[in-house]
């Protein structure tokens, strides 16, 4: 299925390009959300009509995202939980465990922007992980999981 991009999505394309997607993608994720749009003729006039303000908007999009990583940037969380004397957690610290500490009133961060190198956390120690808050804008953060008590 064709689409035109209407944001910048990682792996796929920037703002305006026209690409093929496998039709369930585009219908259940980038169209819904309002990432992509058919690639009709008259699609294609509208979005050229308003290509200016939504390179605006992305450039905004942009400069938030970049004030989040500087704000959030190289911090160090700890997380304390139930573990087993040999180290090994009871349970695990997930994506959403870690996106709920960075997460504050004003800074609101998703579980799917948390990239865990190997997926959940199931050990203590100490391990770096990245937050990808838009494509073009990531920074890391150290988690600290230490054993409760």
């Amino acid at each position: 299925m064709e689409i035109i991009l209407l944001e910048r999505v990682r792996n796929l394309g920037n703002l305006g390009d026209q690409v093929s997607v496998k039709a369930g993608f585009a219908r259940n994720y980038l169209i819904p959300k309002k990432i992509a749009v058919p690639a009709t003729a008259n699609a294609k006039k509208a979005f050229e009509a308003n290509r200016v303000v939504l390179e605006l908007k992305a450039a905004d999009v942009l400069k938030k995202a970049s004030a989040i990583a500087e704000t959030l940037g190289d911090r160090r969380i700890v997380l304390q939980r139930k573990a087993s004397e040999e180290g090994k957690l009871f349970g695990s610290v997930s994506a959403a465990d870690i996106a709920e500490v960075l997460s504050d009133d004003l800074i609101a961060i998703q579980k799917d922007e948390v990239r865990l190198p190997e997926g959940a956390l199931k050990l203590i120690g100490e391990t770096e992980i990245s937050v990808t808050v838009h494509p073009e804008v990531s920074f890391s953060v150290t988690v600290v999981v230490e054993a409760e008590g």
